[in-house]
């Protein structure tokens, strides 16, 4: 006969099961609503939202989703729309006020299968070397700082560095801001050596000289690939970077770029060069021709430069062209991004991107809180796009769009959201400006009530492979109604609130 165990201890046994349930989404199999925010570091969930809606001014009032997602890292490849046979929501938004609640339902899961990619942690670039020139106060200006992008892809996101270095030339600026500068960097786990620019040289000339700076460091017998990059450059999948760098021999000369996605520039320019912002990569022996060459001779008469241009790109392309027989090797995964208003078309396209520009000035975007979700599904999941049988389609990191008259468009042509600058408005539209670049582009839904989208407001990591992220569509946000429909305020709207729960 069994021995007998006290009722207490089954009631304490039954107790304990209870509790692992509720608090652990994958003990079940589920995590249904509503529930208690987990993690495995114990965060407090709710504060963390209710700090980020109350710092960015949402609510108290708001309509709320949620869902969690569990990644299964089992697909053979990217794909850049995956459709799920599931609802994102198969509940309604609920009308809530943040303020008064407990707990927040962190929503059922739904398991979306991705392609194995490397985390931030997992990252070893170590044969790379990267240059930047610019300002102490666009480094340190909240609204221009480099730094929490820099972190994101120089970094394990633990405060130390993946591997690669980073030669930092500030302008006309003083010893003390250098050390301060460096100090910053070093703080933050960058590999990083901060250099004063050559204050003879104009902004054209310091770019280049970037290289001979790069060329001269003491690691360069370590490094194999040299870019140079503005100080708004990002590379969300750093280490896909540096596998498609490898088909390169490093032993070679070669010269790695990208044009301008605008036909318009690109011929009138007349001349296949690397644009700077997408980043441009060079080998020791093309770095060599570069340093050897007279690139920065100037006029003596003009004092301009004999290979004459405003611009750090073309001078160094005028250089090559002059004194070597290196051209472009073209690389259309770098986007320069030239492109002005609305990116939604571009961040929503599903596409992987070696590199990203121009997001704090031409358009808007942040990239460093989009790539967080890195920390969970790896990077290359980062931008990519699952659509689902309610009409939602998320674009990781960057949006949750609903289609509420349903997708009766090719989601695999690029919306086309963006423009071609206030300055060109007597040019042809971005459909012919960017359809070389873009393929063909579609109509814009923007204004047509056919679509409503919650952009990212705030990520957090939440322990190993898990990832909060908070999407925000705001009720007086004029792109989502009808052309001539306005919104009221007596109609009493509320924002909306979508949260995503990533785990493993």
């Amino acid at each position: 006969m069994l021995p007998r165990t006290p009722l207490h201890r089954w009631l304490a046994v039954a107790f304990f099961l209870l509790l692992a349930a509720w608090f652990h989404p994958t003990f079940s199999g589920g995590f249904t609503e509503p529930g208690v925010p987990y993690s495995s570091n114990g965060v407090d969930d709710l504060s963390y939202v209710k700090k980020l809606l109350k710092d960015n001014k949402v609510g108290p009032q708001i309509e709320y989703a949620s869902r969690t997602i569990r990644y299964v890292p089992d697909a053979r490849e990217r794909k850049s729309i995956t459709e799920i046979d599931q609802e994102l929501f198969p509940t309604a938004f609920k009308n809530i006020t943040i303020s008064k609640e407990s707990i927040l339902p962190a929503g059922k899961i739904v398991d979306l299968h991705i392609k194995q990619s490397p985390r931030p942690d997992q990252v070893d670039v170590s044969d790379m070397l990267f240059a930047a020139s610019t300002t102490y106060g666009r480094f340190t200006d909240p609204k221009t700082s480099p730094i929490e992008e820099w972190k994101r892809w120089l970094t394990d996101g633990a405060g130390q560095s993946n591997g690669a270095g980073l030669i930092l030339a500030l302008f006309d600026t003083t010893d003390e801001n250098i050390a301060r500068a460096a100090k910053t960097l070093e703080d933050i786990g960058i590999n990083a050596t901060v250099v004063p620019s050559n204050k003879e040289l104009d902004m054209a000339g310091r770019y280049v000289d970037l290289v001979q700076m790069m060329y001269n460091h003491p690691t360069r017998p370590n490094r194999k690939y040299f870019v140079l990059i503005d100080d708004d450059t990002f590379f969300p999948v750093i280490s896909n970077f540096r596998k498609t760098l490898s088909r390169y021999n490093p032993d070679k000369p070669y010269y790695i770029g990208t044009f301008t996605e605008r036909a318009d520039w690109l011929i009138r320019n007349r001349a296949p060069f690397a644009y700077g912002g997408g980043g441009i990569v060079l080998t020791a022996p093309s770095a060599k021709q570069i340093v050897e060459a007279p690139c920065l001779e100037k006029n003596k008469e003009t004092g301009k430069y004999v290979l004459d241009s405003d611009q750090g790109d073309r001078l160094l392309y005028n250089c090559l062209q002059a004194h070597s027989s290196l051209t472009l090797t073209y690389l259309p995964s770098l986007h320069q991004h030239d492109q002005f208003g609305d990116p939604a078309g571009i961040y929503e396209s599903g596409d992987l991107f070696h590199s990203l520009h121009h997001f704090k000035s031409w358009h808007r975007a942040n990239p460093a809180m989009t790539h967080v979700v890195a920390d969970a599904c790896g990077e290359e999941c980062v931008f990519q796009r699952f659509q689902f049988k309610d009409d939602f389609i998320i674009s990781n990191g960057f949006s949750v769009a609903h289609y509420p008259k349903g997708i009766d468009f090719d989601p695999l042509q690029m919306e086309e959201t963006f423009n071609w600058g206030q300055h060109d408005a007597a040019e042809a539209g971005a459909e012919v400006v960017f359809s070389y670049y873009f393929g063909s582009l579609r109509k814009s839904l923007l204004k047509t009530g056919r679509k409503q989208s919650w952009e990212i407001l705030g990520a957090r990591k939440e322990g190993d492979g898990r990832v909060k992220q908070v999407y925000l569509k705001r009720w007086s946000d004029d792109r989502w109604y009808a052309d001539g429909v306005t919104p009221k305020v007596e109609d009493d709207p509320r924002d909306s609130v979508v949260v995503l729960t990533w785990i493993p």
